[in-house]
């Protein structure tokens, strides 16, 4: 196996989508951003949610069931499209764009389920930590102290550390299973902990440095999209939304390549390019 160099999985991470500019804007912008953001507004609300009248009328308990189904069918075509992406770009040109689709699509229905019971995981986890911590102060009954906040804190902190270190351990999951054309997501989960296990604290400082630097971008993009819909009065109609979409773009277009091109830079760095190295 290759020994793992942060500047060369940025490489990788940068120059996966060559070669194929139009096809991944496709999948991962056209697939994968516009058509939620329109499912959305059509369906889920989006539009009422940028109005706060709507909402006061009783448009929050319409919107419910309706909206957890939106938020579904919108998971799997952003995942779906990720996945197409990761099947283009290992597939070294081979697969064409609707196959890939096709393939992303269907790899996204066990990953949903996958993450919903991460999830549940990840809440009973913190329900168990932060439960446990919390309990001698709910015994007594009495405000929390300065030790206790600290201590909160501290488990925080803690908690997100183990949250950024089990996404570098599994981060090659999609890059597997696109690479290998398989759905078996517990394929892609036990190849990526074999794969990241020697340079998983190298992966997991990648990971922290990408977090401080999308911090920063995020901070600027936020405040020019604040500054423009105070620009715009601040109130609801369709400044408000346009300004809404503007941000939604800014925001999703690079996250949708970060989210693609980093797991597959780092699967590359690890040594994708001979599979009886990186399987063995």
């Amino acid at each position: 196996m290759n020994r793992f160099s942060i500047g060369q999985a940025w490489s990788y991470a940068t120059s996966f989508f060559a070669g194929q500019g139009a096809n991944h804007a496709i999948a991962l912008i056209g697939v994968g951003i516009v058509v939620p953001l329109v499912i959305q507004f059509a369906l889920g609300g989006g539009a009422m949610m940028a109005d706060p009248m709507s909402l006061a009328a009783g448009g929050m308990a319409a919107m419910g069931g309706l909206a957890i189904l939106t938020s579904l069918i919108n998971y799997v075509l952003q995942t779906g499209s990720y996945f197409a992406s990761w099947r283009m770009g290992l597939s070294n040109g081979s697969e064409p764009l609707g196959s890939a689709l096709g393939f992303g699509f269907v790899a996204a229905l066990p990953t949903l389920l996958l993450m919903i019971a991460v999830i549940l995981v990840l809440v009973l986890i913190g329900f168990v930590v932060f439960g446990s911590a919390l309990a001698p102060l709910a015994m007594g009954g009495g405000a929390p102290g300065a030790g206790t906040s600290a201590i909160m804190l501290l488990l925080m902190l803690l908690f997100f550390l183990f949250l950024i270190w089990l996404a570098a351990r599994f981060c090659c999951t999609g890059p597997v299973m696109a690479d290998r054309r398989t759905f078996n997501v517990l394929t892609g989960l036990g190849e990526s902990w074999k794969m990241t296990a020697a340079s998983q604290w190298k992966i997991f400082g990648y990971f922290i440095l990408l977090g401080i630097a999308l911090f920063v971008v995020f901070l600027i993009l936020g405040m020019i999209v604040g500054v423009s819909m105070f620009a715009g009065g601040g109130m609801p109609g369709g400044g408000s939304i346009v300004a809404i979409l503007i941000g939604a773009l800014l925001l999703s277009i690079p996250m949708a390549y970060l989210q693609v091109g980093v797991p597959a830079g780092i699967y590359r760095a690890l040594g994708e390019g001979s599979k009886a190295d990186v399987f063995a």
